[in-house]
């Protein structure tokens, strides 16, 4: 089985090495990861705006994977950045990391809260948890104040604030389960989860197991809801 994970960000060589390291960690034997990030578009995503800019380019990567054999692929930002366009441009089975978070998080607790980099950012995910049908689920939303681009510099700071307000989240809003509201901090959850004793749900690796389930029973995105795009003239802007 043959995994592409998208960076939907511009190259960063760190950034892909601890990617594949992460997603290295907790594959199955049988999976082949391969890890590509974007020759245009923003450093990093956090807003609608940085998930436009990214959107062209993200689905360049998509149509590529599916052209070199890839079985599936995960688009690795939690803010599922061009998702649907992406799942209408190809047979294989495209992953968004919140989606799969949120359906993982449903099944292990009644509710459960996001703990996200920035409080900007915050009315994006209640955007979509409310468009995934999750939002009874959802008992917050929180943030540790650090960017996305300063996440591994600061990693041990990120860890501290992460059990800080999962800890809030858990006995002050009632949360039976947290969601790591970035992909840029893989590889936290399992400390944190034994700080905490609720489930955390790490977003990378949520993705990565809903991709090679999906291989495994044969199953991808219906294309009677996303259909094909039209073939017409379109013309991608320049910069």
């Amino acid at each position: 089985m043959k995994i592409r994970v998208i960076l939907p960000i511009l190259r960063h060589e760190v950034f892909e090495e601890i990617t594949r390291k992460e997603f290295e960690a907790v594959k199955r034997e049988d999976v082949e990861i391969s890890v590509v990030s974007l020759s245009k578009g923003p450093a990093s995503i956090e807003s609608a705006y940085d998930e436009e800019l990214a959107a062209p380019w993200i689905l360049e990567r998509v149509r590529e994977a599916e052209e070199k054999g890839f079985d599936a692929v995960i688009v690795d930002c939690m803010g599922d950045p061009a998702l649907r366009a992406a799942r209408e441009v190809v047979n294989i089975p495209v992953i968004g990391p919140c989606q799969a978070s949120l359906a993982i998080a449903s099944t292990v607790c009644d509710r459960f809260s996001i703990v996200v980099v920035l409080d900007r950012v915050k009315p994006l995910f209640l955007r979509k948890v409310t468009e995934y049908g999750y939002g009874s689920k959802l008992a917050s939303v929180r943030f540790v104040g650090v960017p996305v681009l300063e996440l591994e510099a600061r990693r041990k700071e990120v860890k501290e604030l992460l059990l800080r307000e999962s800890e809030k989240a858990v006995e002050e809003d009632g949360a039976g389960g947290i969601i790591l509201g970035c992909t840029g901090m893989v590889g936290m959850a399992r400390e944190l989860q034994e700080s905490l004793r609720v489930p955390v749900i790490d977003p990378a690796v949520a993705s990565l197991k809903m991709a090679e389930i999906l291989v495994d029973m044969k199953l991808s995105q219906s294309k009677r809801e996303y259909p094909k795009p039209p073939e017409k003239q379109r013309i991608l802007y320049n910069t």
